[in-house]
């Protein structure tokens, strides 16, 4: 009989399995990611992997709920290094677009695959691990939205929840924009230093976005 592993090592194995199937699908795409793809890639067999994941989409929403944990604590401790909602919000600006190219491989998992959603899950064995994955990426969202209001606040406009969640959509359009150009290299082609340049859009950007939305008042 084989020995068991002992706890620590079952989670680093258990790891190593979600960077593997993470390289694999960003790489390849949702569909190259099969047990028995996974298993050739580590060295294992597929049967022996279920001893650690049932399947791969809990492979899948496990590493979204990685990648949304990680997310949701980066934006945390960036906001509560400012006092002033002004600085806070570039600063939670600055660490959307950190987190993106320091984790690129998560957040193109998160942000830019073609992997299912949380309601393609419903009524599946993986339906309640999905709907942590959903609550938490509403955290990170529902978190944003309250830093609008703090910065809107300081600057004395009023707002409705539906114009927060606009204007939530309207700058992560252009943050992920930003990260996006980044990662596949394509910001080389008009500067050599693209984080000094985001530095200095990430200023004119909230300068603009409070004066347009104080213009509509």
């Amino acid at each position: 009989m084989r020995p068991v592993r002992p706890p620590e090592e079952v989670e680093e194995l258990k790891q190593k399995i979600l960077d593997v199937a993470l390289n694999l699908i960003v790489t390849e795409g949702f569909d190259a990611l099969t047990m028995r793809r996974l298993g050739k890639n580590l060295g294992m067999t597929a049967p022996n992997l279920y001893n650690y994941y049932r399947g791969k989409d809990e492979i899948y929403i496990t590493l979204m709920i990685q990648g949304f944990n990680r997310l949701r604590q980066h934006l945390i401790n960036v906001a509560e290094a400012e006092s002033d909602p002004v600085a806070r919000g570039k600063a939670i600006m600055r660490g959307y677009i950190d987190f993106g190219l320091s984790h690129s491989q998560h957040y193109e998992l998160m942000f830019s695959s073609h992997g299912p959603k949380a309601q393609e899950f419903k009524g599946t064995d993986v339906e309640e691990l999905s709907a942590q994955e959903y609550t938490l990426s509403m955290e990170v969202a529902r978190f944003a939205e309250t830093c609008i209001q703090l910065v809107l606040d300081k600057v004395g406009l009023d707002s409705t929840e539906e114009q927060r969640r606009t204007m939530l959509i309207e700058l992560w359009s252009l943050l992920h924009g930003m990260v996006s150009l980044h990662l596949t290299g394509n910001t080389y082609y008009l500067t050599d230093t693209p984080v000094d340049t985001y530095e200095h859009i990430l200023d004119l950007l909230l300068e603009r976005f409070i004066d347009r939305h104080q213009a509509q008042q």
